[in-house]
């Protein structure tokens, strides 16, 4: 909103109170994520159906925050929240054994379970109670910066579709007959008439 920064881009969930209020458009949609709960091992846990009166370590402020107060409320369930400020807080006092429970973005309990001293002493429940739509997101009315960011997310998804990487681009932009990685890595007198 300040103008400070471009483009948000890494794990905003894209949502209609986000687009009429803060001054900025999604782009699209890059990755498609739910909301999670991760526990320890130890506590012989198979169903977010069996959290009721857990204490759960949570993000102030955020759609996380309103997922957590909503899955419990719909399931008649009870928890004691333990709100920290920043991630690493969080992490921090969810493997300090400061709460029974770590919820965000499936993602990110992934990323974060590999930070463990010991990884396998902790899951991931199975339910998503969330629908998660993670894309980049610009201020609003900046509309030529909107179409290039929109055009740079196709062709991000269009590569990853036809296997194009950092790694191999070199070899495809040397190599490849194929008339869609022609144009995704330039090869074509066409370069981006047709992508999607």
């Amino acid at each position: 909103q300040s103008g400070e920064v471009d483009i948000l881009s890494r794990n905003t969930t894209w949502t209609s109170s986000r687009d009429a209020t803060l001054g900025g458009v999604f782009v699209g949609t890059i990755f498609y994520d739910g909301q999670g709960f991760m526990v320890r091992k130890d506590l012989n846990l198979k169903s977010a159906k069996e959290l009721d009166g857990a204490t759960v370590c949570v993000q102030p402020g955020t759609t996380t925050e309103q997922n957590l107060s909503d899955y419990f409320r719909a399931n008649n369930m009870k928890f004691k929240p333990v709100v920290i400020n920043d991630l690493a807080g969080v992490q921090q006092a969810f493997f300090g054994g400061r709460c029974d429970v770590f919820t965000t973005d499936i993602s990110g309990l992934a990323s974060t379970r590999q930070k463990a001293d010991k990884p396998d002493d902790y899951m991931i429940l199975p339910e998503a109670i969330s629908k998660e739509p993670l894309g980049p997101m610009i201020r609003r009315g900046d509309w030529e910066y909107f179409t290039i960011a929109k055009w740079v997310l196709f062709g991000l998804i269009e590569a990853e579709e036809l296997g194009v990487t950092a790694a191999n681009v070199d070899k495809m932009k040397a190599e490849s007959k194929d008339p869609k990685i022609q144009r995704i890595v330039g090869t074509s007198g066409d370069v981006g008439k047709s992508l999607g």
